[in-house]
């Protein structure tokens, strides 16, 4: 739980940021400041959220100080006697803006303190209210008692908390990866095979595919190796081995962004073949959902779910389509993005930067530092940062690589009520200035990591800052990536924040970080290489539960503990994943239309509802997804849902209820198809019993069929609302 600051304690708290800020702070403060920060987490989250604010004032600042310096006559100075003409303008245009400053941000701390203090009013966000995820067929002992009355898969809280689940003991199934070059690959149908299950229950990863720069059976083997390493410090026993059902569901989600159809999963469950998770990894990686899925990825990463400062949103999905369909590096992608040019139609990479250039590009060298480098720059725009060596001069010198970006905004000619945008080079070389917190002027020069570039005009700078952002053995892209991969199939990343692996973060595994990132640089930045490594590991094949005796139950980077990956981590669908599973269990579109046109209209409807966008001059948006209410009423009546739940129409509901086959196989295939396992004979007894139960009390046979179609219903929403479906475990 976060333990909230005291009226008084806050009150000195913000005082100790303002006369930091200010850099006005003695070192005995500093000390204090930093103190409260590091053990307290209401009051580092706290500083975060002032920090922000505090960086979107200052955007407004200098984006007011910038349209003055612009209306003023005279050229940019170049000499020492201009510099400091510049100095004193600033000065004074600091000093005429700072009442209306103070006054802007006295209002804005009063609404952080109200968010604040309401916080801490209610419950902790980190503890779960309870995960319905329940065992395989094979384990009945591990699933909750069924009450005589009704099945405990149509009670909503018929699972305790995640805490009181002990889980199943499952037979070891996984047998680590195979070769590649295996003349037994199966279709894109993904009817991927099942493991032999042996009676040893140790884990030995074998040989997969053969990367650039060698076999992946040492990458793999040294993944293992660091993981256990990890357990072994710790004397944490990792949980079991995930059983068939989980990790197909998981692995289809992580990597294709839905669940797997009921037939992949009846022709998964039912082969015996000891490489069937190595071939279904590599057959999903080469589906065109798996491009499909992290094109939405990236979009949203890039430039959000919304569409800002009138980007083409479908350019840009074509081109990182087309990157992830030729599985092209990383870096290469990269620095398209840092260095494009031209027609945000033609170009779908310069819709990157053109999202994020106003502001003088102050949000551009953020985003850039966030998405692709894995670093927190925004705070160094104002000052030094407080706790690590990062200056306020080097974000002004990264900044300075976006100062030739210029944006070229008109209507096109053949049609007046369409505008183009383009990102185009205009030379211009010198120095950057930027001010400080005590009004004075500052020049510096491009530079990255220390390497400085020839600052003439007829360089160009972010193509030079591609060169340096991709270069060497363990550039920190090819870190950042794979942090924030490991992050998203594990849960978790190797650091607190994905986006945060400043000097100051501590690194859960450094030399598995390390030694990922050499492999992945030295394969070719290949993305598909890196999801093979890790979907192959044998951390990654764990059941996300604890283990029999719990003993690893600390190991939760929910509550602020260091990640081990003894398990894998539950986490929340996104909104996109949702909704494609929704499609893929109920067969909804059949309804509103298969063409890719007809989902895509519904499904950008769909995520309209849970996106709100700030216009800030961050551009930030929020996600209104992540357990609202919203999103709890529209699992339990929104539109999707009814009409999934109809039988009347071309769903799968309406195909199962019409079918001739028995009771018991209708129930399975409801069961297969939203949770992608079979039912445990303790659930398929209680769920017939009630359906049966209903349709005693009706001696017609239309209303006995009527009370079986709505008991088929009934099952069905029962699992598309349960925990179990919409979590990733």
């Amino acid at each position: 739980m976060t333990n909230p600051l005291k009226q008084s304690d806050l009150t000195d708290f913000i005082e100790l940021l303002e006369i930091q800020l200010e850099n006005r702070i003695t070192a005995a403060q500093f000390e204090q400041l930093e103190e409260t920060i590091r053990s307290n987490s209401a009051a580092r989250r706290f500083y975060l959220q002032y920090m922000d604010l505090h960086g979107a004032l200052q955007w407004d600042l200098a984006a007011t100080a910038d349209a003055d310096r612009a209306a003023s006559e005279g050229p940019q100075p170049a000499s020492e006697n201009a510099v400091t003409t510049v100095r004193e303008e600033a000065v004074e245009t600091f000093s005429q803006s700072k009442s209306a400053r103070w006054v802007a941000m006295a209002a804005s701390v009063c609404c952080i303190l109200l968010v604040f203090v309401v916080s801490g009013l209610v419950n902790d966000p980190q503890e779960p209210g309870g995960l319905d995820i329940v065992g395989s067929s094979d384990n009945e002992d591990a699933l909750p008692p069924i009450e005589e009355n009704g099945p405990s898969i149509l009670t909503a809280d018929a699972v305790p908390p995640p805490r009181n689940i002990r889980p199943a003991q499952l037979p070891n199934v996984y047998k680590g990866p195979t070769d590649n070059g295996s003349s037994d690959r199966l279709p894109s149908t993904v009817n991927v095979a099942t493991s032999e299950r042996p009676s040893d229950s140790s884990i030995k990863s074998t040989a997969n595919a053969v990367a650039n720069n060698g076999s992946s059976e040492t990458v793999i083997a040294k993944i293992d190796r660091l993981i256990r390493a990890g357990w072994t410090d710790n004397e944490v026993t990792p949980s079991e081995i995930a059983d068939d059902s989980e990790w197909l569901r998981r692995v289809y989600l992580d990597t294709v962004g839905h669940i797997p159809p009921a037939e992949d999963v009846r022709a998964f469950l039912a082969e015996d073949r000891a490489d069937k998770r190595s071939i279904a990894v590599d057959t999903l990686l080469d589906d065109e959902d798996y491009i499909r899925n992290w094109t939405t990825v990236w979009t949203n990463l890039l430039i959000g779910r919304s569409n800002p400062r009138e980007v083409n949103r479908p350019a840009l999905q074509k081109y990182l389509r087309e990157s992830f369909a030729e599985n092209r590096g990383w870096d290469d992608i990269v620095t398209d993005f840092i260095a494009a040019e031209g027609s945000h139609d033609e170009n779908g990479a310069t819709n990157f930067l053109l999202a994020h250039v106003n502001n003088q590009a102050v949000p551009a060298t953020a985003i850039t530092g966030q998405v692709f480098l894995g670093l927190q720059l925004q705070c160094t725009q104002c000052h030094n940062h407080p706790f690590n060596n990062q200056t306020q001069d080097e974000f002004w010198a990264f900044n300075s690589f976006f100062k030739q970006i210029k944006v070229k905004d008109q209507l096109i000619s053949s049609n007046p009520r369409v505008r183009e945008m383009a990102l185009i080079n205009a030379p211009e070389g010198g120095a950057t200035f930027y001010e400080t917190r005590q009004g004075v002027m500052k020049a510096v020069f491009p530079s990255f990591e220390g390497r400085s570039i020839d600052a003439n005009d007829d360089v160009d700078r972010r193509a030079e800052l591609a060169k340096l952002m991709t270069d060497g053995d363990l550039p920190q892209i090819g870190r950042a990536f794979v942090n924030r991969m490991w992050q998203h199939f594990f849960g978790a990343a190797f650091t607190p924040q994905v986006d945060d692996m400043g000097p100051h973060i501590a690194v859960s595994h450094p030399e598995l970080l390390d030694e990922l990132t050499r492999q992945f640089v030295r394969s070719g930045y290949d993305t598909k290489q890196l999801v093979r490594w890790i979907c192959n590991s044998e951390a990654y094949n764990l059941t996300s539960r604890f283990n029999s005796e719990e003993s690893n139950i600390d190991d939760d980077p929910a509550l602020g503990n260091e990640p081990l990956f003894s398990r894998v981590y539950v986490k929340q669908m996104t909104v996109e994943q949702l909704f494609d599973s929704l499609l893929i269990a109920t067969q909804a579109h059949e309804v509103f239309g298969s063409t890719w046109d007809a989902v895509e209209e519904r499904r950008q409807k769909w995520l309209q509802q849970f996106v709100m966008a700030w216009n800030t001059d961050e551009n930030d948006e929020a996600d209104l997804f992540d357990g609202t209410i919203p999103q709890a009423l529209m699992m339990m009546n929104g539109d999707l849902v009814d009409l999934a739940l109809e039988s009347e129409r071309g769903t799968l509901l309406s195909k199962v209820a019409r079918s001739t086959a028995s009771e018991k196989e209708k129930i399975e295939t409801i069961a297969l198809a939203a949770l992608s396992r079979m039912p445990s004979r303790q659930e398929s007894t209680a769920v017939r019993k009630l359906i049966r139960d209903s349709a005693a009390q009706n001696n017609r046979p239309a209303d006995q069929q009527l009370a079986m179609r709505t008991g088929l219903q009934d099952l069905f929403w029962a699992c598309l609302n349960s925990n179990e479906f919409i979590l990733i475990h």
